[in-house]
């Protein structure tokens, strides 16, 4: 049997039998929701009045079991499925490409069990990252993941693209703070990895779901990481002469072990158009904004040797003002009036990771491509660096572009062209595809181009567990 994305009213009620009439949801209001996310291109033929696919039907379980009998339910009917979160992902990973039914997670957001002895919270994964911090902060603790979506996105959400947030530098991606997953497969059946991630009993498994997008199974319940609340969490900033002498900066922090939480540098444009026009700053240059957490004492020592790094690679001690105005203030930059979403241009951010003797080279030659290629439209390319590892860092390049073609067919031309260009800069220097926000729709076509070992094991992977293709189907290049 073909799969098909239109359900019968007679299979509405099968729904209503899992999850309660109340819970399914066919209003037009509800499917321009669901066929919305983040991403430039969904909200652009949005407005052109030129929909996204969107789903027949929408439904909101509340535990694992009716996850797996709406799954069972796809399966027997050959109906194309997704699962969704806070739908705040900038790639389409959570727009239903081939209609369908759409299982939206939020009333999934209990939090099951606080252990205070191994330092772990076990929950639902529908629940919002704000929440679950919230909750963890009345107890003195805390999950230490603050992403530009903390206050829109779910925790499957990020497991699902293996997300990392501003203190990734030191807490590192979501991959690094669960511990185990409940998975609800393709065919229907539980999966729950092993109770310890570390471990020499088989493969983990679990690591198979982590940057998967919803492709090989919905991510139900986790067991993730905590920390106290810490004694000390400090920030100060530093003006770099240049880009070069920033990277070399952070790269020596980091390799030295000196483990910052935070270690974000800005370009010239960012440094300018960010921290000059939002908090002040009257210097040219490249901004390192540095924060460090944990206990006095310690954070005290470490503060010590990276500013003095810091001022041996020229960098300007700015003082703690700028930097902590900029922690206390980081969301406002994601919502109106600052945000780019508020204007009607064309922009994208295709964050990206390599090894240190490669970032440099990918970021000149993504910015000459999209500077000089794309002249004619006054194209402006952007970026920071803000997530840093013992081996390399990323950076969020992004376009931006005031004026394009107001055809929607060029427009949309125009925007995949410059993606090609950037993304391709990437792979050609050393680096990837993406670095957190996910692949998605976005991407899925430069996944074979990136590694074709990679790609062809990936779909193997998929036709074992998902033959039918029905679970988030187009996304990373898998499926039909």
């Amino acid at each position: 049997m073909k799969k098909s994305g239109c359900l019968e009213k007679n299979q509405w009620y099968e729904l209503e039998k899992i999850v309660g009439s109340e819970y399914v949801i066919t209003d037009q209001s509800e499917k321009d929701v669901q066929s919305i996310d983040v991403w430039w291109m969904t909200r652009y033929c949005f407005f052109q009045q030129n929909n996204f696919p969107q789903p027949s039907v929408i439904v909101f379980p509340e535990n694992t079991e009716q996850v797996k009998k709406i799954v069972q339910f796809c399966l027997i009917n050959k109906i194309p499925y997704l699962a969704r979160g806070g739908g705040a992902g900038d790639g389409g990973g959570s727009i239903p490409l081939y209609g369908g039914l759409v299982i939206d997670l939020k009333r999934m957001d209990k939090i099951i069990e606080l252990n205070e002895r191994s330092m772990t919270v076990r929950v639902q994964t529908g629940i919002l990252q704000k929440h679950l911090e919230e909750f963890l902060n009345r107890k003195g603790y805390t999950m230490n993941h603050f992403p530009a979506s903390f206050n829109t996105s779910t925790l499957g959400g990020f497991i699902s693209t293996n997300g990392t947030g501003v203190l990734s530098s030191k807490y590192g991606k979501m991959s690094d703070m669960v511990h185990q997953l409940e998975v609800v497969l393709p065919n229907g059946n539980l999966f729950k990895s092993l109770p310890v991630r570390l471990h020499s009993t088989g493969p983990d498994y679990s690591r198979l779901f982590f940057g998967a997008e919803g492709t090989l199974g919905i991510i139900t319940e986790a067991l993730c990481k905590i920390y106290y609340l810490p004694e000390k969490r400090s920030f100060r900033a530093f003006l770099l002469s240049n880009l070069q002498k920033g990277i070399e900066a952070g790269r020596q922090i980091m390799v030295k072990g000196l483990n910052p939480c935070l270690l974000r540098l800005y370009d010239e444009y960012d440094t300018r158009h960010i921290l000059q026009k939002q908090y002040g700053l009257e210097k040219e240059g490249c901004v390192l904004i540095i924060g460090f957490d944990g206990m006095k004492k310690i954070v005290e020592a470490q503060e010590e040797v990276s500013y003095l790094i810091l001022e041996q690679n020229e960098g300007e001690d700015l003082g703690e003002k700028l930097a902590i105005n900029w922690w206390n203030n980081r969301y406002r930059s994601y919502y109106p009036p600052l945000d780019y979403i508020c204007e009607p241009w064309m922009t994208a951010v295709m964050d990206t990771v390599a090894p240190y003797e490669k970032i440099e080279t990918i970021y000149w030659e993504m910015k000459k491509g999209v500077e000089e290629g794309f002249k004619p439209w006054n194209a402006i390319f952007h970026a920071h660096f803000s997530h840093w590892y013992d081996w390399g860092t990323s950076f969020y390049p992004t376009f931006l572009l005031k004026d394009f073609p107001s055809n929607p067919h060029k427009a949309i031309r125009l925007y995949n062209q410059i993606l090609d260009i950037c993304v391709q800069a990437s792979i050609q220097n050393g680096g990837v595809v993406n670095e957190h926000h996910g692949i998605g729709m976005r991407f899925s076509r430069f996944m074979q181009d990136v590694s074709e070992e990679n790609y062809n094991f990936s779909q193997i992977i998929k036709k074992a567990l998902d033959p039918e293709s029905l679970l988030n189907p187009g996304k990373l290049g898998l499926g039909e």
